[in-house]
């Protein structure tokens, strides 16, 4: 069984520990380790305590790095783990930190498809199709995705299309069929599906007749 020996301090980093085991430097960690792990001079270790040690820092520096992804913006978990997996961190690590944040509710998956969804209703016109698929390519899981669309209801759904053609148009008339397929293909572009894409052209060519 050997022993910890010595936990100082670092004089460059001050949140630092420098860790002897037998008298020989064993690792650094962050003194946040220290304390969850409750390491202490005198005590006696075991090769699996140290490989804990180890895995402990591994998370906390992993972890570290998912706060910082997510200083910037929320993020979800598929988009976390692969950015983990970019920076090497095996799979066990990432998983570990996954379930750490998810535990303080700082990734929630739930909660960014509904405002993701939230955000295209009120910022960014687009139809259910375009929205879902965003949110599949994010790592979103369909059954998340689905729950979040629900938002959209078919009324909504129109009226940001009207919207969205109105604002393109810029008041000028649909004039022939070669602007018509030129929005009908915007609208499809934006993740409308046909039967709205349908209804607002009815409804401006309507307009125009009246």
């Amino acid at each position: 069984m050997d022993t910890i020996t010595a936990i100082e301090p670092q004089k460059r980093r001050g949140n630092r520990r420098s860790i002897s085991v037998n008298g020989e430097f064993f690792a650094g960690v962050d003194e946040e380790v220290v304390f969850d792990l409750r390491l202490k001079v005198g005590q006696p270790v075991d090769a699996e305590r140290l490989a804990q040690v180890l895995q402990t820092e591994e998370i906390r520096r992993a972890r570290e790095s998912a706060l910082t992804l997510l200083d910037y913006r929320a993020r979800t978990s598929r988009e976390i783990e692969q950015r983990l997996a970019l920076k090497g961190y095996p799979e066990e690590t990432i998983a570990a930190v996954i379930t750490q944040l998810e535990r303080l509710d700082l990734v929630n998956d739930e909660r960014f498809a509904s405002d993701w969804v939230a955000s295209r209703l009120n910022y960014k016109p687009q139809g259910r199709t375009r929205i879902g698929w965003e949110l599949k390519r994010k790592g979103v899981s369909p059954d998340i995705v689905d729950e979040a669309l629900a938002q959209v209801d078919e009324v909504a759904e129109f009226d940001m299309a009207l919207e969205l053609a109105e604002r393109k148009l810029g008041g000028a008339r649909i004039e022939d069929q070669d602007a018509r397929r030129k929005l009908a293909g915007l609208l499809q572009r934006r993740g409308f599906r046909w039967d709205i894409v349908s209804r607002v052209l009815d409804k401006l060519g309507s307009e125009e007749d009246d």
